[in-house]
């Protein structure tokens, strides 16, 4: 639930610094509605204009006086009130008391006042009023709005009905002058304590105020820009769903009924996924069918849902568990969880929201199927996750086909007035035929979202699993032979053109497809590699023609540094002879 401060202010605003226009359906309700804001105003040194729409003329309930008279005598009382407040800018319309709605002129005459006054803040009775007069001003205010671009605040006050208000004013330092000018009005007085009513009123609405504050006046206050987009009276219930509780907090008692044996440590997890629900209002019902006592599992991980424990002293099967489930349930909707499925933590919030929001009796969600092949508590036993059960509802396929696990759906009570319980016959699509036999009286609302999981431990499929607990084929004839009194030829029709046959022809056709894809992507890679051979051998003899050329230039250079050397050694040789000779000349 939201706390008190999102409801109501906890802090007193200061409206000052602007010009103030009042309309006031008769004299005194701008007194008793924001007579103390509008004193405020005054001494501020605020523009203050107090416009009476009617002549207040019903205001005497004997009819001992005389019309005209009494009308002076309320107006004389209005501008003594109002000299109260610190306000002499005061306007009087003779429009008939209770007669205000409909009259001739009037709406023309309140959107030239807005456009000659060029007001900055309205103060007007809210349109939740009981008084015709008080409804009639604030539904001319909001067409005068509506018909000009005109732009100001306007000030929804109390006066007969108290408001969902969004704006407090403390008024305790001119409650005197309040008190004043309500004293002003005697010929109301007379007929009622309306100052008694309205210091009451003012009292109460401090009550969220800081210490030292004694009287408030409270407003629903609004831009026109607002007022013209939502309407007048969306305005004053636009914050009522903060009333509302949250999601999970209030709502029917939901009974999740648990079958269990000999699985303590799967029902742990079972029940830890109940506990962790966002939705509030569940009881478990936990059937231990002929098992070891789990009892203490229970009351350890409930938490604070209430239990009623159920133990069968022999097993006695899971129709019959079921069925022991639904006698002890209290709840006005009812699930099933076994003991080694869990629920998301929006499970039932997310059902349970649909049904009432519709008005339905039954709704299931989606359903991921996860493999383990260890204990589901580590990751790394999470093997695989496949998302079989998420189909729409189509009463002839489930006929054919469990589409729809036991756990995803939520049911109303009312369900079982019209179907009989789980068949104690039947140890394997129990569940199955007790759907069928709903699915004949009432329509199934999927939800297309995953808030539950379908666990398998030790297996790689679904079938694989039953096939190894149960009499698989002998059951599937006995769920067929149970639908039997609903099958039709249109029944049967339909599971062709939708159900797991036709999904099994289009699997196949999407099967051949993809296979034919994967051949010609074949094709393209041994093309490809043949291709690369090829350029793979082009360049390996590239390769060779420059391991030869290679050995060609070093051969040549052997030779050419041979060559080289005997250059080196003839001229060593010549030079040799030359000095010789040289030296043998000067000897």
């Amino acid at each position: 639930m939201l706390g008190e401060e999102k409801l109501i202010p906890f802090h007193s605003a200061n409206l000052t610094g602007k010009r103030v226009l009042v309309l006031a359906p008769h004299p005194d309700d701008e007194t008793i509605g924001c007579g103390g804001s509008l004193a405020i105003h005054a001494n501020a040194g605020d523009p203050v204009k107090v416009v009476f729409l009617t002549n207040g003329a019903r205001g005497d309930t004997s009819g001992k006086a005389e019309k005209k008279s009494y009308i002076k005598i309320r107006q004389e009382e209005a501008r003594k009130a109002c000299k109260c407040l610190g306000i002499t800018d005061l306007e009087f319309w003779a429009y008939e008391d209770r007669a205000l709605a409909g009259s001739r002129g009037v709406l023309t005459k309140m959107i030239d006042l807005l456009e000659r006054c060029k007001p900055e803040l309205v103060y007007a009775p809210s349109p939740l009023e009981f008084h015709p007069d008080h409804r009639a001003t604030a539904v001319l205010l909001y067409e005068a709005i509506r018909t000009r671009d005109m732009k100001f605040e306007v000030a929804f006050y109390e006066v007969g009905q108290p408001l969902s208000v969004n704006c407090l004013v403390d008024i305790t330092s001119v409650l005197n002058q309040k008190i004043l000018a309500g004293n002003a009005y005697s010929s109301q007085l007379c007929e009622r304590p309306y100052k008694d009513i309205f210091l009451g009123l003012n009292r109460f609405r401090s009550l969220t105020l800081p210490e030292g504050v004694t009287h408030a006046e409270g407003f629903s206050l609004w831009e026109t820009d607002i007022i013209r987009k939502m309407g007048l009276y969306a305005i004053p219930f636009q914050n009522l769903h903060r009333l509302e509780p949250a999601p999970g907090e209030a709502g029917p008692l939901v009974s999740v009924i648990v079958r269990t044996k000999d699985r303590p440590s799967l029902l742990a997890n079972a029940l830890k996924s109940i506990a962790q629900q966002t939705y509030a209002n569940l009881e478990i019902v936990v059937v231990n069918d002929g098992g070891q006592d789990v009892r203490d599992v229970v009351n350890a991980l409930a938490g604070d849902i209430p239990v009623t424990y159920i133990c069968h002293e022999r097993s006695q099967g899971r129709s019959a568990a079921a069925n022991s489930g639904l006698k002890a349930a209290h709840g006005s909707y009812l699930n099933f969880l076994d003991d080694d499925d869990v629920f998301h933590p929006n499970h039932v919030d997310t059902l349970l929201s649909y049904l009432l929001a519709k008005e339905a009796k039954v709704a299931y969600s989606s359903v991921l199927n996860v493999y383990f092949n260890g204990p589901p508590n580590m990751p790394e036993n999470r093997t695989k996750e496949e998302l079989i059960f998420n189909f729409e509802f189509d009463p002839d396929r489930l006929l054919f086909e469990n589409y729809i696990p036991l756990m995803s759906i939520l049911f109303s009570r009312d369900v079982l007035s019209c179907v009989e319980s789980f068949c104690d016959d039947m140890v394997l699509f129990e569940d199955w035929d007790f759907l069928v036999r709903i699915s004949r009286h009432f329509t199934f609302h999927h939800i297309d979202k995953v808030t539950a999981e379908y666990r398998f431990y030790g297996v790689t499929n679904m079938e694989k699993s039953h096939r190894q607990k149960y009499r698989y084929d002998e059951a599937r004839a006995m769920i067929f032979d149970r639908a039997l009194p609903f099958l039709t030829g249109k029944a049967w029709v339909n599971f062709l053109n939708g159900g797991s046959l036709d999904r099994l022809k289009r699997d196949t056709r999407n099967g051949e497809t993809k296979l034919s894809e994967l051949e010609q992507a074949l094709r393209n890679y041994q093309a490809m590699a043949l291709q690369k051979e090829e350029e793979l051998t082009n360049l390996k003899g590239q390769c060779d023609d420059l391991l030869n050329q290679n050995e060609d230039l070093k051969n040549r250079h052997y030779e050419c540094q041979e060559a080289l050397e005997r250059i080196q050694r003839h001229l060593a040789y010549r030079a040799y002879r030359k000095i010789k000779g040289l030296m043998g000349h000067r000897g």
